[in-house]
């Protein structure tokens, strides 16, 4: 695994292991392994809506990932099958025991679709 974080406070070196160790801490705790799983999933569903986007034909674009969210700008007349291909495809990317579920908002601007 890690080797074990330690620093004799005053010890040459100190601060920058301290730093090392807390750096260690945030980014190897017990939810990495899950923030991993879900960044890997975001990524999955982004590669599999932009294939059907373009696929279809679409004039949608795939235009923006923030955090768990893919942000596709599609004309009025595409949005209804822009954001079913979104729920299919960020649904259906992997198969757990659990499914996974999507909310899919619309509107003319990120904030309005919140």
């Amino acid at each position: 695994m890690f080797p074990p974080c330690s620093a004799a406070a005053g010890s040459a070196g100190a601060g920058k292991q301290q730093l090392q160790c807390a750096f260690q801490r945030r980014t190897h705790g017990p939810q990495h392994p899950i923030q991993g799983t879900a960044a890997d999933v975001i990524k999955l569903a982004m590669v599999r809506v932009w294939k059907r986007l373009r696929n279809e034909k679409m004039e949608s674009r795939l235009i923006l990932t923030v955090h768990d969210e893919l942000i596709v700008e599609a004309p009025q007349a595409e949005a209804e099958q822009a954001a079913r291909i979104l729920r299919e495809e960020m649904e259906g990317c992997v198969q757990y025991a659990v499914p996974l579920s999507t909310d899919v908002h619309a509107g003319k601007n990120w904030l309005e679709a919140h």
